[in-house]
Parts: structure tokens; sequence; C-alpha cells
């Protein structure tokens, strides 16, 4: 059996369609990658002056524990985008309210091989 530990600031909430719903609550720690800003830039628009900044990435994210084995971590897509580790996966297939409020997720989506994850289930 593989352990999920949820690393991202919310519980995260599987509804596959055919498989009943299972929440990951968020675990109390968050790993973020490091965030860059840099020079502020005025633009004239049609509705007026807006500042617009360049935004980069580090590959440095902070908070997110060493492998272990039979853990996978719950992060962000941006995060485990930044690192690809095997064992990092991202809420996929987002589902939405009435409102556009993110509610829960098809599936969990990784970068590496999901054969190699689940052990070859």
């Amino acid at each position: 059996m593989i352990e999920i530990v949820n690393l991202t600031p919310h519980e995260v909430t599987v509804m596959p369609g055919d498989a009943e719903a299972v929440t990951f609550p968020a675990s109390g720690e968050f790993a973020r990658v490091r965030e860059h800003l840099g020079d502020e830039v005025w633009v004239a628009t049609e509705g007026g002056r807006v500042p617009v900044r360049q935004l980069t990435y580090d590959e440095q994210v902070d908070d997110l524990p060493d492998p272990s084995p039979g853990v996978l971590y719950l992060v962000s897509r941006l995060t485990a985008l930044s690192v690809r580790r095997d064992d990092l996966i991202f809420p996929q297939g987002e589902l939405r309210d009435d409102n556009g409020q993110i509610i829960g997720c098809r599936g969990l989506g990784t970068f590496a091989d999901p054969a190699s994850i689940a052990g070859g289930e």
C-alpha cells in the first residue's frame, strides 16, 4: 500500500467517475517553488496604467521532503514540473462547481511512469 502525503495548502478530493471519492487532507506542510519577481514596468492600457513584472521560478522547492519508500507526495503541478521526481503526483482533470470553483479532480497525474509508482499494479 502506498501512503500519499498532501503537501498542498488544501485538501484534495479525487472523484473518479467509476469509483468512490477519496480525500487527502492537507498535511500542514506546503512544498512551494521559489518565485522571483523582476523589475516593475508600467504599461498604458485602454483602462489605465497597470504594472507588469517578469516572474521566474527557481529550481529550489521549499519544504519538499526527501524521497521515502512507499510514499508519494501530492504537490501542485508546477512543483512536480519543476522538480520532476518519481514520487511527486498532482491533481489532474480538475472538476468545478457551477460557480467555477474547483471541487475535486478526476485523478492524480505524474511526470513519471505510473506503473513504477503503483508498483506494477
